[in-house]
């Protein structure tokens, strides 16, 4: 469905084209279409441009199609304008043509085409109550259609969506088409299946029967075999009324075992605060309810209940990748892996094509079902097209080729990957950590790893989590203590150098730890002392103050005092940031970990196209 934007650019009236030319300013109509172009998810953007090109009855027919076609790959939730893309189509049958000469379609055109657009949105929102309804409602109020052409697409809506508690319309309708065919039988075959349904005004239904029952003849109300299993002791006849009872009771227990499944689920039906699609975020009540909802049906074990009940909740939910790795895991439980990778096909795809973080989840996904070659072409989408410098995405494709046991690629893309990030300090300690690691823990190649750190910290000196990372791996080649310390040392020297670009609170702290290192780890008191010395000499250099605190790495988790100078308006744990990005927690004690602190860093998120308003937000982008 997705139309390249030269395509609308192209069918756009002359008026733009013409302004254009004479070097006057855009029109607003320009305007919209360049900000949607670079925002596909900005939603206001498109309502205004959708709300634009259908008021301005000069725009050309194909700039509308192309423009709703668009919209609708984007957001394909929303049925109202599924309805709004086929009545514009329905009245070009009426709309008389610019020359005058007869309409811009005929009528037959019309219709067709504006069936077909309602056709495309029952199979995007196909669970979805109030798309079926518009659908329907048009067939039967504004078509006419004759009743062999309107039952069957009534027959799809209910068996989509005929068990949503707010169906209750959709089978008026159906109700409604059989009462004016005149066909009792089917009509009272419609009253008995709604008696399944946990519909919320199924005793309205309830109410409907029992009078349906009063003016029908009992033929109509169950058929001869039915007749003969609701005898008694086997009776071949029985008495008219009784028989009557006898059937209304049937239907009765029916209905009374749905309402207890009503009243058993009503207090979640309760927690639903919307039933339809919108850009703006779920609220975390109704979040927390949808899973308690789900969790209950999970646990009653009907699977076609769950289901439904997933489906139900993706309506709203469709930007929330917590809930289709839920439904994935679901499906690969009960149904398997055909199930589960239809599921994940329809997020990445569709619902979440531009979030990287579902391809990561699409991918291990197929790689723990051996299907290797599509987990490494998902991979290659995030790299090359969805997120191109997600930290994320390269470590994990670096470890899928560790898995398969192919190093080389895996040395291949961590280089990749340090290329790609080499202006983002955080980002580039994070992937150099992991690519250190790999060579040291996976490759056994300890001076291939020490030579990725001795890169790192030239590029980027002003990275104190580098210089820490680089300090824990040296720390944990042990060896002989004399060789052990005088590695140590020889990288926290680097650090301390004039030519490091950490700043003066992070020098401070480094100088804190390397004077802490010396006294624990190092045999000679002399150079304890001399450290000391130097770290003195330093501070006065560069007018710091003289007593020994740290400012922005935590000493020990959990550690704040008044006395100890410790900035607190800085949470423990976490570096003060220079510059705009997320707060990332820092391993500060050297005989932490390297891969620990490495998994402190969070990557900056990275997205496809930035996102221009706060509701698209909701939608887009890596979480």
């Amino acid at each position: 469905m997705d139309t390249p934007a030269t395509s609308v650019d192209s069918a756009v009236n002359g008026s733009s084209t013409d302004a254009a030319a004479n070097g006057n300013e855009k029109t607003q109509l320009d305007k919209l279409m360049e900000t949607v172009d670079k925002n596909p998810l900005d939603f206001n953007s498109w309502v205004s441009l959708l709300a634009l090109v259908q008021s301005e009855s000069a725009t050309p027919r194909e700039t509308v199609e192309t423009t709703y076609d668009r919209f609708l790959a984007e957001f394909p939730l929303c049925f109202g304008y599924w309805n709004k893309y086929a009545q514009y189509e329905y009245r070009l049958g009426s709309r008389t043509r610019e020359d005058g000469l007869g309409t811009v379609a005929t009528l037959g055109e019309a219709k067709q085409k504006a069936c077909e657009v309602y056709e495309q949105g029952v199979v995007a929102v196909r669970y979805s109550v109030d798309m079926w309804m518009k659908y329907c409602e048009f067939i039967i109020h504004t078509l006419h259609s004759p009743v062999d052409e309107t039952r069957p697409v009534l027959e799809r809506a209910v068996e989509a969506c005929g068990d949503d508690p707010l169906a209750g319309p959709l089978w008026e309708l159906y109700i409604q088409l059989e009462t004016v065919n005149n066909d009792m039988p089917r009509l009272n075959q419609v009253f008995k299946r709604i008696m399944y349904k946990p519909l919320r005004n199924l005793e309205e239904f309830w109410e409907k029967y029992n009078q349906f029952v009063l003016a029908q003849q009992l033929s109509a109300l169950a058929t001869p075999e039915e007749q003969k299993a609701l005898a008694s002791d086997g009776e071949e006849l029985m008495d008219e009324g009784l028989m009557r009872v006898k059937i209304v009771n049937a239907v009765e227990a029916v209905k009374n075992k749905t309402m207890e499944d009503i009243y058993r689920r009503q207090a979640f039906e309760a927690g639903i605060d919307r039933s339809y699609y919108h850009v703006t975020p779920v609220t975390e009540a109704a979040m927390k309810n949808w899973h308690s909802y789900l969790d209950f049906e999970e646990a009653a074990g009907n699977y076609e209940r769950c289901q439904t009940l997933y489906e139900r909740c993706l309506i709203s939910c469709a930007n929330y990748e917590e809930i289709w790795l839920r439904y994935v895991s679901w499906n690969e439980k009960v149904h398997g892996f055909n199930a589960a990778d239809a599921i994940f096909q329809r997020a990445v795809t569709i619902f979440l094509k531009y979030r990287a973080s579902i391809y990561l989840e699409y991918a291990a996904f197929l790689e723990a079902h051996d299907k290797l070659q599509k987990a490494q072409d998902t991979y290659m989408k995030v790299l090359s097209d969805v997120a191109p410098k997600l930290a994320e995405g390269f470590l994990h494709y670096c470890n899928f080729e560790r898995r398969r046991g192919d190093v080389e690629t895996a040395k291949t893309w961590y280089e990749r990957g340090m290329v790609a990030v080499d202006n983002e300090v955080e980002v580039y300690a994070y992937i150099s950590t992991s690519y250190a690691t790999f060579l040291h823990k996976i490759v056994g190649d300890v001076a291939a790893a020490r030579a990725v750190f001795e890169r790192a910290v030239q590029k980027h000196s002003d990275s104190v989590l580098l210089w820490l990372n680089f300090i824990n791996f040296e720390l944990g080649m042990g060896g002989k203590n004399a060789d052990l310390v005088s590695r140590v040392a020889r990288v926290y020297e680097l650090a301390l150098e004039d030519s490091s670009n950490l700043s003066m609170d992070e020098k401070n702290d480094v100088w804190f730890q390397y004077v802490e290192f010396l006294e624990n780890y190092g045999d000679n008191i002399a150079k304890v002392r001399e450290a000391r010395s130097k770290e003195m000499a330093w501070k006065l250099k560069n007018s710091q103050s003289r007593n020994r605190t740290i400012k922005v790495l935590s000493f020990q988790p959990g550690w704040e005092g008044e006395s100890s100078g410790y900035n607190s308006n800085v949470d423990p744990g976490t570096k003060r940031p220079r510059y705009t990005a997320p707060q990332t927690p820092v391993v500060a004690t050297p005989v932490a970990a390297a891969a620990a602190a490495a998994a402190a860093t969070a990557a900056t998120p990275e997205v496809a196209t930035p996102t221009a308003t706060t509701t698209a937000a909701a939608y887009y982008g890596y979480q």
